[in-house]
């Protein structure tokens, strides 16, 4: 084979290979096309928009999310430079800017940037990373919106990890729905006649206390603080996230509770508060209305039904260092021992409470006191 024919082939191969190299980069785009909307629309709950660039900083690819914040036909933009789309909501020259850098640095770059969207008014939250490649650059945005009210509406309520399972939920959390969880209400007896007897800091420094090792009880179950009024604590179990133990749950942390309790007891009789309130706790299992509630001036997450009364009334109902379960807890923790017998962290006795009525309720409720035993 001569100089020149081997010359040729070699050539040949060379564009091969970048003929080979662009198939594969279009391959690569029809599948990420093919898995529309997964990869338009959401990512663990994020709306992700995306554009590629070339070497020469050309637009190689623009997904239909990015398609549709930027109010342009993507067809007729690529092979055109950045700047061309670079007049969206972030800014004119924003995305050229981090551009730039990217490419300069070959480092990734990232910001947050928020804007009001003229269609609803609302603000919108938006993560954007930009990453040098070697035939181009790749620019994300993330619709961060969805994950910036779900965190403003119950990351003072939930773990981290609750607020991460949300996300990765394609589920309107919002939404009323009825089905069974748990609830669990828990006071302190004696509190009022005790806020007579200390001055109004002394009473703010107790119930501070007390409220923030008890919500970090009812957090590292997963669970959710629904509401503190006073020295009250109302938790919900199985809501936002569903789990089947929820009742398990609710009494696990109802003696975890009780445990960190009386060691609260002996820290303010050694800080001289004379006769410390104790605990009293009431849990109940049914179906009930979970969801954002209220009206357009205030909103919560909440439940509604006569479940949530009568668990309100267990825990009225419960003596100091007491906890009172409902007769459908017991069923559903007694099943879950059957086949777990260390599903409760700590052994334990049940026994029969003296019936009460509730309010909405004609027959009267035959409760069962949690004792724990060996302590």
């Amino acid at each position: 084979m001569s100089a020149d024919e081997t010359a040729k082939l070699k050539a040949r191969i060379l564009q091969l290979e970048d003929d080979k190299g662009r198939l594969l980069a279009q391959i690569e785009r029809l599948e990420m096309e093919k898995e529309q909307p997964s990869l338009n629309r959401t990512i663990h709950g994020l709306t992700v928009m995306i554009v590629q660039t070339d070497a020469q900083g050309r637009l190689s690819y623009i997904n239909s999310a990015m398609e549709e914040l930027l109010g342009i036909d993507r067809k007729a933009v690529l092979g055109q430079p950045l700047s061309v789309i670079d007049q969206s909501r972030l800014g004119k020259g924003y995305l050229q800017l981090m551009y730039d850098q990217a490419v300069k640095s070959q480092e990734e770059i990232t910001a947050e940037h928020h804007y009001a969207d003229p269609k609803t008014g609302k603000m919108r939250y938006v993560k954007v990373k930009v990453t040098a490649q070697p035939d181009g650059a790749q620019i994300l945005i993330e619709d961060q919106s969805n994950f910036k009210r779900l965190e403003s509406s119950f990351k003072r309520y939930v773990s981290p990890k609750v607020i991460e399972e949300l996300l990765r939920k394609d589920f309107d959390f919002f939404r009323p729905e009825k089905y069974e969880l748990t609830v669990l209400f828990a006071d302190l007896r004696g509190f009022t006649r005790l806020c007579t007897r200390l001055t109004p800091e002394e009473v703010k420094r107790v119930i501070d206390r007390f409220l923030g090792l008890m919500m970090r009880v009812i957090i590292d179950e997963e669970a959710t603080v629904d509401k503190v009024v006073g020295d009250e604590v109302m938790a919900l179990f199985g809501a936002p996230i569903r789990y089947p133990d929820h009742a398990v749950r609710a009494v696990n942390a109802a003696l975890k509770m009780q445990e960190v309790h009386q060691h609260l007891i002996e820290e303010w009789r050694s800080s001289g508060l004379e006769n410390p309130p104790a605990l009293g706790i009431g849990i109940n299992t049914g179906e009930m209305i979970v969801g954002n509630i209220g009206s357009e001036l205030r909103m919560d997450y909440t439940v509604l039904g006569h479940h949530v009364n009568l668990g309100s009334r267990l825990c009225s109902a419960a003596k100091g260092s007491e906890v009172l379960i409902s007769p459908r807890t017991f069923e559903l923790t007694k099943t879950l021992l059957q086949k777990n017998p260390q599903a409760i962290r700590h052994s334990v006795k049940f026994r029969s409470a003296p019936e009460l009525f509730a309010k909405g309720i004609d027959a009267p409720i035959h409760p069962i006191s949690v004792v724990r035993v060996g302590v």
